[in-house]
């Protein structure tokens, strides 16, 4: 089963990561190797504060609808904190777009008549 790994921080119970500012909009962090998160912690000196969080589908589908209520727009897959800190953009993918194409594989999915 596929996994998707996130920043999360050290502090606190719930499930709490971190949100960066863009010209597009808030985005959230989004691993899909453990390592590259690893990485990311290491690079940005974080080790003390953040961890990394591992989320199965149905997590990752209800933390994504949670980022999409409080408004943020955007999720960077896979970003390298080098990359970001020397201004290269890191590509994100819409959190509405995304959300909505799963939505509409069920219907799809599902409906007899297609």
């Amino acid at each position: 089963m596929a996994a998707t790994y996130l920043l999360a921080d050290k502090k606190t119970e719930d499930l709490e990561t971190t949100v960066f500012n863009s010209e597009e909009g808030d985005a959230v962090v989004v691993f899909t190797d453990r390592k590259h998160a690893q990485t990311y912690i290491r690079d940005a000196g974080w080790e003390d504060s953040i961890a990394i969080a591992e989320l199965n589908a149905i997590q990752f589908i209800e933390w994504l609808i949670h980022c999409h209520n409080d408004g943020v727009k955007l999720m960077a897959t896979n970003p390298r904190r080098k990359e970001q800190e020397s201004g290269l953009r890191i590509d994100t993918l819409n959190i509405q777009a995304q959300l909505e194409h799963a939505g509409n594989h069920i219907f799809r999915t599902a409906n007899p008549e297609f």
